[in-house]
Formats: structure tokens, sequence, C-alpha cells
């Protein structure tokens, strides 16, 4: 009798993703995280961003080509720490843009990496990790292109 309760309790364990049960690299990046499909046309900086990213939320989405999303700051001087993970890699590119606007769109602070700077910034867990100025409070556009072959998860925490 004692033998089957553990078999039940590591069963329990397993089925509520307690300790000792996998994890995979996505859902520990991810960590409980709300996904966006990003499908609304949200005006901003003559262009549209396709849905909010804040800190309960990321975004699944593929490269090349590139995505717009709207993130909010309540302070002046606040910074967005953008994480990109690589879901899968068919072919690494030339080059990765990773750009924030100011509210009235006029300023940006923007990451460019070229050539193997990219294959540098991912590391070998495929994460990238840079935060970007967001200057006063407001609503922000944040842009992501690259031409690389690949799918990608982003997070953005604004501090």
């Amino acid at each position: 009798m004692r033998g089957m309760i553990h078999v039940v309790t590591g069963a329990v364990a397993l089925a509520f993703g307690l300790p000792g049960a996998c994890i995979s690299s996505e859902d520990a990046f991810v960590d409980g995280r709300l996904e966006r499909l990003c499908t609304e046309s949200i005006p901003l900086c003559a262009v549209r961003a396709s849905c909010t990213v804040d800190e309960g939320s990321y975004v699944s989405s593929a490269f090349p080509g590139g995505q717009r999303w709207l993130v909010r700051s309540e302070v002046d001087g606040e910074r967005a720490r953008v994480r990109l993970k690589l879901t899968g890699l068919g072919w690494p590119g030339t080059e990765l843009v990773l750009q924030a606007y100011t509210p009235d769109c006029a300023g940006l602070d923007a990451l460019r990496l070229t050539g193997d700077e990219v294959a540098r910034a991912l590391g070998d867990d495929d994460v990238l990790e840079h935060e970007l100025e967001l200057g006063p409070r407001g609503d922000h556009l944040v842009e992501i292109f690259s031409d690389m072959s690949a799918g990608f998860l982003v997070t953005i925490d604004v501090r």
C-alpha cells in the first residue's frame, strides 16, 4: 500500500507541473505569461501595431519579416527589457533590428546587429536580452525585424 501512495503522488506532481516534471525551455522562457495573438490594428507612429505587450504576456511569431507592438510606460525614463528566444532556426540571417519609439514618435532607441553579431548576441541558449530607453511616459511603438528564418518568442518588461 505504501508504494501505491508514492505512485499516485508522482502522477499528481506530473499532472500539475510540480517539481520533478519536465518543463520545456520555451515554457520556462515565457514563465506563465499569456500568449498575445496580435491580430489587432492599433494606429501608432503612422503605422499599425498588432497588439499591446505587457509583463503578463508574450508573443510567438516567426522571421523573416517584422512585428510591431504597443508598449505602455507609466513613468518618464523607463526602459523596456526585451527578451527574444529563437524556437527553431532555419537560416541565421544577416541582420536583426530592435527599436522603441518615444510617444511622440520623434525619438527612438535601437539595437542593430549585423553578420556574426546576431549569433554572438543570441548565445548558446538562443536568447537575446536587450534594454531600450523609452523616454517620456506614454504609448511606445516597439519594432523587431530580421531576415533570418526562425520562429521566436518575445517578452517585454517595462521598468
